[in-house]
């Protein structure tokens, strides 16, 4: 009876280990997962930082992708396409709406996430230097938008981008490609990219006039 009770014990503890390794590997196996899989995409304190050296995979999608022309917006729309992250969404009607209340309408949302098949071919019909590579893209995020409104010149000339330069940080949006930040973000100015990253750290960049770049790599 001895003999068996002590069986029993040693087969005991070989299943507890066995399930002990099980659960080590994983583990393991997940966290080598999240870091060569979501934190390839550079998280920094909650902040995605995408472009050229920080790309994301073909197959990452954004989660609550909302569409655009099917919720109630303060601003038109060049395609009914357009998709952007909920919250990306919530935030751009939050600040166009201010901005109407401020009798500054006329804002047009041209782009919003674009997927990494749909950057190809975007690369590919561009001039060079006109589009990121695919998996470059801040587009593939769901974060970020281009904007403009009906004028004959720049949308950098306009009351709309003036009032967004004083506010749009206020809601969480950074325009993403400064003038003469090129050599930092390897994207020439476009006053119409806006990207989302939350009020304070928008609040942050506006203050000090730095790019996402600068601002991640201050923050690691």
């Amino acid at each position: 009876m001895a003999k068996k009770k002590r069986r029993d014990r040693a087969r005991s503890v070989e299943r507890v280990s066995a399930l002990v390794i099980v659960l080590a590997f994983m583990a393991v196996s997940f966290g080598a997962g999240w870091y060569f899989g979501v934190r390839s995409t550079k998280y920094r304190g909650e902040v995605l930082l995408v472009n050229d050296q920080n790309r994301l995979p073909s197959d990452y999608v954004p989660e609550g992708l909302v569409n655009l022309f099917q919720n109630r917006h303060s601003f038109r729309l060049a395609s009914s396409e357009i998709q952007l992250t909920r919250e990306t969404y919530e935030a751009a009607e939050r600040m166009f709406h201010a901005a109407e209340e401020a009798n500054v309408n006329g804002y047009i949302i041209t782009s919003g996430y674009r997927s990494y098949q749909r950057q190809q071919e975007v690369y590919a019909q561009s001039e060079p230097g006109k589009a990121q590579q695919p998996g470059a893209s801040e587009h593939q995020t769901g974060l970020a938008f281009d904007v403009t409104t009906e004028t004959a010149n720049g949308f950098e000339s306009t009351p709309q981008y003036a009032w967004l330069s004083q506010h749009a940080h206020e809601y969480g949006f950074i325009q993403r490609y400064p003038a003469n930040k090129a050599d930092i973000t390897g994207i020439s100015y476009e006053p119409w990219h806006y990207r989302y990253v939350g009020v304070e750290v928008a609040t942050q960049i506006h203050n000090t006039g730095m790019t996402l770049e600068e601002f991640v790599k201050r923050n690691k």
